[in-house]
């Protein structure tokens, strides 16, 4: 179905709404790659509970603040949400989302942190194929698999192999003993990693370790985070980094840091962090954190706590029986950030909040809060 609309204001998800007159008219509908002002027509391609999504068919009315996107493959793919727009716009727009995910929190200013390359950062990349149809490929809006031999937002070091793969359809060799459909990573663990690439088939995502997918942005966060801890955070200080991975937050940390995560062989201990495995969505987690005191392990007064993107959603519990001095919360999705801790806000104050656009040129980004305990919650 194609209908007429009017972009009002850009939504959390980056996504361009439209509100028809009357509820006869329609419902809500939202459409992306659109900006506040916008008007033209677009085709529906999902409606569910009593809202429509739909898709960018041509523009009557365009925003000043739109741009030609980079990428060839932008207006089509879904790996991306703001290339239409600056990147200046881009910031505001992720800023005002933030805000609108805490407004039932104490009013706190947000600082944004801003990538120093909006393109050409991503050190992983995760394709589906089909062999029969000969398709490897982004998942579009319908699922459909989309080719992106171009794609503009991963390292060049990425990008080389992914256009090695499309050569005359390489992949389709390389895949020749993989199932009939199925999807594939190609990765870079380390910075500057040149042609130490590393592909996977079929395995889990970060089969090859996670690490964030923006090596210069990891470091400004990590940066920023252990120049902030070590402000805040009294010397001699014990400090439990849940879901620590490899220890980035806490390396340079000036005090203990007891690096906790699920690990398939712990790293070894080093210097002022040691690492222990326990799996934090265990309900037994806060025991094992517990137990870590016949290791001679103490008690933390502080957290610093970076979860998946499905969050902490205990994360009073842990609070209720550490009682820390504070914490550092980091979140992959603002929705969960709110979800975990506004309803400790009883004990503990929100100081601070930092965007940091580990993502640009897409909806995400990273959400930094510290919190302090609250005197008379002793």
């Amino acid at each position: 179905m194609t209908i007429d609309f009017r972009i009002e204001h850009i939504d959390p998800l980056g996504q361009g709404v439209s509100k028809a007159a009357s509820k006869e008219e329609g419902p809500i509908t939202f459409i992306k790659k659109t900006l506040p002002g916008e008007s033209g027509t677009a085709t529906v391609y999902s409606e569910k509970k009593g809202v429509r999504f739909a898709k960018l068919n041509k523009l009557n009315t365009v925003a000043a603040e739109r741009i030609e996107p980079e990428c060839l493959h932008y207006n089509e793919c879904n790996g991306c949400d703001y290339q239409h727009t600056n990147y200046q716009k881009e910031l505001e727009y992720k800023k005002a989302a933030l805000a609108r995910h805490l407004f039932k929190f104490p009013k706190v200013e947000i600082t944004v942190h801003g990538a120093t390359r909006r393109l050409g950062y991503r050190n992983r990349i995760q394709l589906h194929y089909d062999k029969k149809k000969k398709l490897l490929g982004l998942l579009d809006e319908k699922l459909n698999i989309l080719p992106v031999p171009q794609c503009k937002i991963i390292d060049p070091s990425i990008a080389f192999e992914l256009r090695a793969l499309y050569a005359e359809n390489n992949w389709l060799k390389i895949l020749a003993k993989e199932p009939p459909k199925g999807h594939l990573e190609i990765y870079a663990k380390e910075k500057d990693a040149g042609h130490n690439v590393k592909l996977s088939f079929n395995r889990p995502y970060a089969d090859g370790g996670f690490t964030q997918v923006n090596f210069e942005m990891n470091e400004k966060l990590r940066d920023w985070i252990q120049k902030k801890t070590n402000e805040v955070i009294p010397p001699k200080s014990v400090i439990y980094d849940l879901f620590g991975g490899n220890g980035n937050l806490t390396a340079k940390s000036k005090n203990s840091s007891i690096v906790i995560d699920k690990y398939r062989k712990a790293p070894d201990h080093a210097n002022h962090q040691k690492f222990f495995s326990i799996d934090l969505y265990d309900k037994m987690a806060i025991k094992s954190l517990i137990a870590l005191k016949d290791q001679g392990v103490a008690r933390p007064s502080w957290l610093i706590i970076d979860p998946p993107r499905s969050g902490l959603k205990n994360l009073n519990a842990f609070l209720t029986e550490f009682k820390p001095e504070g914490f550092v919360y980091i979140a992959c999705q603002a929705t969960s950030f709110t979800r975990d801790t506004l309803p400790i806000l009883n004990n503990y104050d929100l100081v601070s909040v930092d965007l940091f656009d580990l993502f640009p040129s897409t909806q995400h980004f990273e959400t930094v809060g510290i919190f302090t305990r609250r005197k008379n919650n002793e």
